[in-house]
């Protein structure tokens, strides 16, 4: 029974320091990736903390082996937006200026029940009030009311042109690069860019570390 208590006390403060060097503060901010390495860091520790025959020390290089090999990935993630989609996936519009689209609904297996659901739950009436509806990578509906200015989109992440985006905003590559040349800046040394629906733009350019 000591043993078991020792070794559960081990795991319980190695799990969570593997948790922090994960980086997430709490697990409605996890993606998918990042919630089967949570539910195999559990079934490791599980085993050598219930049967005492198995070397403390395997559990323990199991856990860590687990959590270097999720930094390691979110930092590919991180470098490479073509992994990033591979891994995160990407966000979908199911609502687009008011209007449904039925092709993104059909392809995120949501139904026009869930869609209203989600839009009553963030305050609004009906499709009426509402502008746009966002799948987010984490599974979450975004709800964006009908206002001025409307859905910021990001057309440059990380240097990178998105062409999704850069799509639903309207607008095209020709558009991007008529105003890249008049601000003087460079695609490739941008953080972001952004664009909203009144044509308000934003962005910020990556420091020089």
């Amino acid at each position: 029974m000591t043993v078991i208590f020792i070794r559960t006390v081990v795991f319980f403060v190695f799990l969570n320091a593997s948790m922090r060097l994960m980086g997430k503060r709490q697990i409605g901010e996890i993606q998918l990736t990042e919630f089967v390495t949570a539910v195999m860091l559990s079934e490791l520790a599980v085993l050598p903390i219930t049967d005492t025959d198995v070397p403390l020390v395997h559990g323990l290089l199991g856990v860590a082996v687990l959590a270097c090999l999720e930094v390691i990935s979110a930092y590919i993630c991180r470098k490479s937006p073509f992994v990033r989609r591979i891994m995160d996936g990407q966000s979908l519009v199911l609502v687009s200026k008011g209007r449904v689209i039925e092709e993104n609904l059909t392809k995120s297996r949501i139904s026009t029940d869930e869609l209203f659901a989600a839009i009553r739950s963030s305050g609004l009436s009906g499709m009426e009030d509402t502008a746009y509806v966002i799948l987010e990578q984490s599974g979450a509906l975004s709800v964006i009311p009908a206002e001025k200015g409307g859905v910021s989109h990001a057309v440059i992440v990380d240097g990178r042109v998105q062409k999704r985006a850069l799509a639903d905003s309207g607008r095209n590559r020709g558009w991007l690069k008529d105003v890249l040349e008049e601000k003087g800046l460079r695609a490739g040394r941008l953080l972001y860019l952004t664009v909203n629906d009144s044509g308000e733009i934003k962005y910020a350019e990556k420091s020089g570390k």
